[in-house]
């Protein structure tokens, strides 16, 4: 079992390290966008966060840029829900990990709850993409719960909110 601070080691580091090494197993990540990741040797096979599955999953554990890592080499996969060799998996989660950088300094605490501000009247226009994102907020529930209701990328869904955020008609609690 291998432990370790991602403030220390950059997850895309340890991400490397993983997958260059030919083990197989399962990495753990507590933090609040935290899940898990499966390796088989060379392989990224299967990732978890929350509810979402494979490439939402890891679209979302791309994010992290803190939290506690464990890496049990015993671990299998219960499912395969990703098939990404080595180099491909890294380039994945590069490009992801540059995207999420103007998003994260928007929305960086996703345990707060977002909610609707007194500027948010019910003849704001939005589109069919805005209103199924926007119809997940909830008085008190936390970001990461209405990203995992929405389902599907969590990354689009938080740029379709992100305006909203800007012109203050939405805010996190």
């Amino acid at each position: 079992m291998v432990r370790g601070d991602l403030a220390v080691f950059p997850f895309l580091s340890v991400m490397q390290m993983l997958l260059s090494s030919g083990r197989g197993g399962r990495l753990s990540v507590a933090h609040a966008r935290g899940g898990d990741l499966w390796f088989e040797p060379g392989e990224l096979v299967h990732a978890r966060a929350g509810t979402l599955a494979g490439e939402g999953a890891l679209q979302l554990l791309s994010s992290l840029d803190a939290g506690i890592f464990t890496f049990d080499p015993s671990g299998t996969a219960p499912e395969r829900t990703l098939s990404l060799r080595r180099d491909a998996a890294l380039r994945q989660m590069i490009g992801e990990a540059d995207a999420w950088g103007p998003l994260l300094r928007v929305f960086p605490d996703w345990e707060r709850p977002l909610r609707f501000t007194l500027r948010w009247t019910e003849a704001q226009p939005v589109t069919r993409a805005q209103y199924l994102a926007l119809s997940h907020i909830e008085e008190n529930l936390p970001l990461r719960a209405v990203l995992e209701r929405a389902g599907g990328s969590p990354r689009t869904t938080l740029e379709t909110l992100r305006p909203f955020v800007t012109a203050g008609l939405i805010e996190l609690g």
